[in-house]
């Protein structure tokens, strides 16, 4: 059974919270408002940011992470070395480009987590990956395959991984939006 990741969770708790509330409002149990909708996303945000602080991931960069906020975000990854690297995001698209990074022979990985709206991973076209990809709700492509709905989730790996000098493992999440993994050019 695979470990569900925490947006996820928090995903399914905001489904099954407005589900029931609104259950509940048309068996006339409750008086549900739609303008309180919204102030229930954000307390059920905050919650899980505040879970998610709590309960650490056990993913632990061996060198440095990124972690950004809002807006739109594309770092310059060129000559940067991805041996263990971790990349956040809030609120916006992010586009990781590996093609001018540096990734080194042996076994790295990469993990890319966003919350809402679009991130996109450009991968090297001879490099030999291996891919997890989901969604809470969004669609999740990897390579031309597709998956979509809530919580799509795609696996890949590359036919010539297993005996491959140079590798990356690159796990990507977003709650809200899409996933994209693709190779260059």
């Amino acid at each position: 059974m695979s470990r569900l990741n925490s947006w996820e969770l928090f995903i399914a708790i905001v489904f099954i919270v407005v589900g029931v509330l609104l259950l509940a409002g048309n068996l006339g149990l409750i008086l549900f408002n739609w303008n309180i909708l919204w102030a229930l996303v954000l307390v059920s945000f905050g919650i899980w940011l505040i879970w998610r602080a709590m309960h650490p991931s056990s993913y632990t960069p061996s060198s440095s992470s990124a972690m950004y906020g809002f807006g739109d975000y594309r770092p310059d990854l060129t000559g940067k070395e991805i041996r263990r690297e971790s990349f956040s995001h809030g609120l916006g698209d992010i586009v990781l480009d590996l093609t001018r990074a540096t990734i080194p022979d042996g076994q790295n990985s990469m993990r890319a987590s966003h919350g809402l709206g679009d991130l996109r991973i450009i991968v090297p076209r001879d490099l030999a990956v291996r891919v997890k990809a989901s969604a809470g709700l969004g669609e999740v492509t990897v390579f031309g395959e597709r998956s979509d709905g809530i919580a799509p989730h795609l696996e890949f790996r590359s036919d010539d991984y297993a005996t491959a000098a140079r590798k990356l493992d690159i796990e990507a999440s977003a709650g809200l939006g899409d996933v994209r993994v693709l190779r260059a050019g």
